[in-house]
């Protein structure tokens, strides 16, 4: 009986299927079923395998390699470094010949003493200098960070007065004048020093020496010298007393100092 019904129901189906050939008509095709999502689009590569550095140095070829690579990438480097340090310095050398610095000049062009008040072991007296410092270069400014200027008795090499002035930029080809106070007042110098000043108004003269130091600096622009020193010493800064109780006479105007530079 089941028999007879399956091969009913495959007649049936034969001859639906020849009709729908004789119509035209395709016959319905089952869905395809989708296989499963993957993971990856694309299976990943295998990471490579490690190499330790024991490795390569088991393996002479591998060793030879990369010591080679690093020799090879230490000469760039030193290369570059030795190509920057004489480019920078090759620099510098070109700027400093066209620029060439030159010292400032400085002159004492007047000064003024009252007369000298002596005790046995102290002196006591007003000075007043005017310095003119002159900048030379056609290029470049002067800076001078900080500036002392002191006097002495030059025949003992002993101070009797000093003073700063604060920092100042002189531009190119220019002059500043400078007037300062170097009075000094009950100074304790000694007995042999007092001697020897008292000696030396005596006879009508008293000569003095002024000492001026300086942090000095070259500017053009953006372009710098390093910081230098400057040392200058005005001597035979001499004034001339007719008497005791008279002032002092400035015997020699426009008094040129020597003006030293050295680096730090």
């Amino acid at each position: 009986m089941a028999s007879s019904s399956s091969s009913a129901a495959a007649a049936a189906s034969s001859a639906s299927n020849e009709r729908n050939r004789v119509a035209g008509v395709n016959p319905p095709v089952a869905a395809a079923v989708p296989p499963p999502p993957r993971a990856w689009p694309i299976d990943p590569p295998p990471p490579p395998p490690a190499v330790f550095v024991q490795e390569l140095f088991r393996d002479p070829d591998r060793r030879r390699l990369f010591l080679r690579r690093e020799a090879s990438f230490l000469c760039r480097t030193v290369i570059w470094g030795l190509f920057i340090f004489l480019f920078v310095a090759s620099l510098s050398v070109l700027m400093w010949l066209i620029f060439h610095p030159i010292f400032p000049q400085l002159h004492v062009i007047s000064a003024t003493m009252s007369a000298v008040a002596i005790t046995s072991t102290a002196a006591s007296a007003e000075c007043n200098i005017t310095l003119l410092l002159t900048n030379p270069n056609r290029h470049l400014n002067t800076i001078y960070d900080r500036m002392q200027i002191a006097l002495l008795y030059p025949s003992q090499q002993v101070l009797l007065s000093q003073d700063y002035r604060p920092p100042f930029v002189q531009h190119k080809k220019s002059q500043t004048t400078i007037e300062i106070n170097l009075s000094f007042n009950g100074v304790d110098l000694g007995n042999d020093v007092v001697k020897a000043m008292k000696y030396d108004l005596d006879r009508g003269s008293l000569s003095l020496g002024i000492k001026i130091l300086a942090i000095v600096r070259y500017r053009n622009g953006k372009w710098k010298t390093k910081s230098q020193f400057m040392r200058a010493y005005c001597g035979g800064v001499s004034f001339g007393f007719t008497s005791s109780n008279n002032p002092g006479i400035f015997l020699n105007p426009y008094q040129e100092c020597e003006v030293y530079l050295y680096t730090k």
